[in-house]
């Protein structure tokens, strides 16, 4: 089965990140985006709901790469 990671890598390219992957299944892709200023940040993308979970946030993204709806965890929100 091809796994869709178009709508993700649109969506890396719209924020101006790098990506690398470090593992791929049908269910899920993760891997580490590197920021504009160097910062990594650890991702997992599904990409049946083409939901793009980070630390602290569930982003959700259309098939464009466009953000949808934006979620941040509310212990993440505080500190």
């Amino acid at each position: 089965m091809r796994i869709d990671v178009k709508p993700l890598t649109h969506w890396v390219i719209y924020k101006g990140y790098r990506v690398r992957f470090t593992s791929r299944s049908a269910a899920r892709v993760a891997g580490i985006l590197t920021t504009q200023d160097g910062g990594e940040i650890d991702f997992i993308y599904d990409p049946a709901t083409r939901m793009v979970q980070l630390p602290g946030a569930h982003i959700c993204i259309n098939e464009y790469g466009w953000e949808l709806e934006h979620h941040c965890d509310k212990t993440s929100a505080s500190q």
